[in-house]
Order: C-alpha cells, then structure tokens, then sequence
C-alpha cells in the first residue's frame, strides 16, 4: 500500500477543497476531496475504493447463499455504496484535474517591451 507524505497543516482556499456526495457521509462538512491534488493521486483513492469494493463482492461470491443472512446482505450492501460514491467523486474530481493540467496557463502579463534600442 502507498502511503503519501503527512499533509501539511496548512489553510486551504475553499475552493479548492469539494465535499463528498451525501450518498459518502450524512453531512457535507465532514469528508473532502482537494481538487487541487494531482490527477494521479485522486485516481489512486478511486482505485483504492474500486478494489475493496471488488474484494468485498469476491467475499460475497465465495460464500454459500445459505451463509449468507439478509442482515448481513444489507449491511455488505451499504458498505459497497460508500465506497461507491466516494471512487465516483474521486473519478470526477480527478477527472476534473487533469483538464485543469492539461488546460494551457495564460501567459504573465509583465512590464511591456518597447523596440528601443539604446546604444
């Protein structure tokens, strides 16, 4: 597993910083996604939450359907939707971002150059 390096304490721009869907927490002030983390980063998250959601599914298929009760069928069931939405924000937020890399910067505006030439 890939571990990032601490996260510094710094103070964020609001918008740099996109809640969750609620479908990922019961209020939006909880869980953010930085949207302006690196494409590749955000994918990683995405693909963290895609493979525990594939794990969780092969679990589901391995075992015997008498194995299994309703309870725990609804319980597996929510997990699976959590770590849905949040690989899907993640998708779209990463998404996002690499536009936003790809997309050229506008060029500096600088003190203007005149032709003059002083000899």
């Amino acid at each position: 597993m890939h571990y990032p390096p601490r996260f510094e304490n710094r103070t964020r721009n609001a918008n740099e910083l996109s809640p969750l869907p609620a479908s990922s927490q019961p209020y939006g002030d909880v869980l953010f996604i930085n949207s302006k983390a690196p494409a590749h980063h955000l994918f990683e998250a995405a693909t963290q939450r895609m493979t525990a959601v594939c794990d969780l599914l092969c679990v589901l298929e391995g075992s015997s359907h008498t194995d299994v009760l309703p309870q725990q069928t609804a319980r597996l069931a929510s997990a699976l939707g959590l770590l849905l939405a949040d690989a899907r924000a993640l998708h779209e937020a990463a998404y996002q971002r690499l536009l936003d890399e790809q997309r050229p910067r506008p060029a500096r505006k600088g003190p203007a150059v005149t032709g003059v030439v002083r000899g």
